[in-house]
């Protein structure tokens, strides 16, 4: 219907409508020229909002009938109604289409056909007027997860902390996707419906009901031994057998943890193996005695000088033909100390010695020799007496390389605290930031003292204080810096979570994933010593619970290669 110069033309006839709130009167001119006012048009669905309920997803409900009217005195000549926002709606029949006359309506019906899981919200909008309504739809749909399998020990629990199995479960899910993980903490095999996801999660969308199975589940650590005290040094013997030395003693453990034989010692500095499986022992008056890896004394070396070796760290390292490195410092830090480095025969017997002075005061920072034994680096830090307050003052820090005879081939200075070296003569040193959330600084040189990087892991990230690093002792695997230590919680200098992780190779500082060690009463924990027991590049961590100052027990566990490249 049209208007023109004030006349109401009716040239089309009239349409079939299904319902009319007005009678039908054909009056003549005055009624409708009334039509033709500049009221705006209007249309009104007859609810402002519907919830379907819930239903499960690949269902559907039942139709829904929604009622549109024409609530103008005009008639509508273009009406339509669609869903917007979501395909989780449907509808199933419409009688609005096209014309729609003043004061009648049309209907359309409309289901709730969830393609996903969760709660799904749209519009079911009526447009063809100036002013049109629209009517809020909303719907659930779930799921169901079925957990088929879990092994003994272990569970399966939703990451959105909805559910937790520990044996066959299901579950109805509402949510487009859910994230399984497998505990406790460890490396889960999952089948079936599952895609990957980070930390050893098991993915699900949720387009239907699933069925997910966790097949096998292996620890963190496939052992763990808790001892009176944490161990100092943890080294490999070979065919996964273990080297542990502590305040008490030495002892030796099987690949399963279990122990082989013990020696009790009480006066230890120090402890080394060599490439064919002997064990090195430095007590602190500069005494070295060898041992076989059943724990039998092979010799013993006594220096002609007593040593103030207790001062020491790093101090005692082997070459693959055997010798043993010994860096000693000689004399009293009251009035001038020097640092000694010998070399002993795999017999025992001394092959040269030589004396390093940088100045009254020397203390070593660390030691290495190439893995063939053709050069040998000795890190030290160099004090003065002040003549008046008799305080040290630092003059310089270094490192020395050595020739098998002993000679210096250079020296070089400015050496960032304690070094460690690989067995390609590489160096590394490490400063660790005591202020929570910690973290550190790091340096790694290659074998002539040239920096191959100087960086930093984030001032906000952590991981923690570094109490302890190592490089590999074996030359079949490639140097990487493993560093472990212990988190400080804000505020205080309560220990929080002990930690260890690989901090990356000579190319460049790259943090991997962090492990952390609980303490199992909640008083803190921190990891005092690292080791790569063999090629598969399983770890062995030794350290205590409780903090250094208020020890309540020490232990060693030996980790899954895993721990150090997947995300957890």
């Amino acid at each position: 219907m049209t208007c023109h110069d004030g006349w109401a033309l009716a040239r089309s006839p009239l349409p079939m409508l299904r319902k009319s709130l007005f009678p039908v009167l054909l009056l003549g001119a005055p009624l409708l020229f009334g039509a033709c006012s500049d009221e705006p048009s209007a249309l009104i669905i007859d609810r402002k909002s519907f919830d379907f309920g819930e239903w499960e997803v690949g269902t559907s409900s039942a139709e829904q009938l929604f009622t549109v009217r024409n609530a103008s005195p005009h008639d509508v000549e273009s009406v339509s109604v669609s869903i917007e926002d979501s395909d989780s709606f449907v509808i199933s029949s419409s009688t609005c289409e096209k014309y729609l006359a003043a004061g009648m309506e049309c209907e359309v019906r409309v289901k709730f056909a969830p393609p996903l899981g969760g709660m799904a919200s749209a519009r079911l909008r009526v447009a063809g007027a100036s002013s049109a309504n629209q009517t809020e739809l909303q719907g659930t749909a779930f799921a169901w997860v079925d957990v088929t399998s879990v092994p003994p020990g272990a569970r399966v629990a939703a990451g959105d902390d909805s559910f937790t199995c520990i044996q066959p479960c299901r579950h109805a899910v509402r949510k487009a996707e859910l994230t399984l993980y497998a505990g406790p903490e460890g490396f889960p095999t999952w089948s079936k419906a599952c895609a990957e996801a980070p930390r050893g999660g098991c993915l699900l969308r949720l387009d239907g009901s699933k069925s997910v199975a966790l097949d096998a589940w292996s620890p963190l650590y496939q052992w763990e031994v808790r001892r009176s005290s944490p161990p100092l040094t943890v080294a490999s013997l070979g065919n996964g057998q273990i080297v542990v030395h502590d305040t008490l003693g030495m002892t030796s453990l099987d690949s399963t943890g279990k122990e082989r034989w013990s020696l009790p010692f009480t006066s230890t500095a120090e402890l080394a193996v060599t490439y064919d499986g002997f064990i090195s022992l430095l007590h602190y008056d500069g005494t070295v005695t060898q041992y076989d890896s059943d724990g039998r004394v092979r010799w013993m070396y006594r220096p002609p000088e007593p040593s103030s070796a207790r001062y020491a760290r790093r101090q005692l390292v082997a070459d693959v033909l055997g010798n043993t490195y010994v860096l000693l410092a000689q004399g009293s830090r009251d009035t001038t100390m020097v640092l000694k480095l010998l070399v002993l025969s795999r017999e025992g017997v001394e092959k040269w010695s030589v004396v390093i002075n940088e100045g009254q005061i020397n203390y070593p920072l660390g030691l290495g020799v190439m893995g063939d034994g053709r050069y040998v680096y000795v890190g030290g830090t160099a004090y003065r007496r002040d003549v008046t307050s008799q305080d040290l003052v630092f003059v310089k820090s270094f490192v020395r390389k050595l020739t098998p005879a002993g000679v210096a081939l250079w020296t070089k200075e400015d050496i960032q605290g304690d070094v460690a070296f690989t067995l390609s003569g590489e160096m590394v040193s490490v400063i660790s930031n005591p202020s929570p959330p910690g973290g550190f600084v790091a340096s790694w040189k290659d074998a002539e003292g040239n920096v191959l990087w100087d960086a930093q892991t984030s001032s906000s990230r952590g991981p923690g204080v570094v109490d302890t690093y190592v490089l590999p002792s074996d030359a079949s695997l490639a140097a990487r810096l493993l560093c472990g230590g212990h988190e400080t919680l804000p505020g205080t200098d309560t220990y929080g979570r002990g930690w260890f992780a690989d901090m990356g190779d000579r190319s460049k500082l790259a943090p991997g994933p962090i492990t952390y060690i609980d303490s199992p009463n909640g008083n803190g924990a921190w990891v005092s010593s690292l080791a790569y027991t063999d090629l598969g590049r399983h770890v062995v961590v030794g350290g205590g619970f409780g903090s250094r100052a208020n020890l309540a027990e020490g232990f060693i566990r030996l980790y899954d290669p895993r721990t150090l490249t997947m995300e957890r």
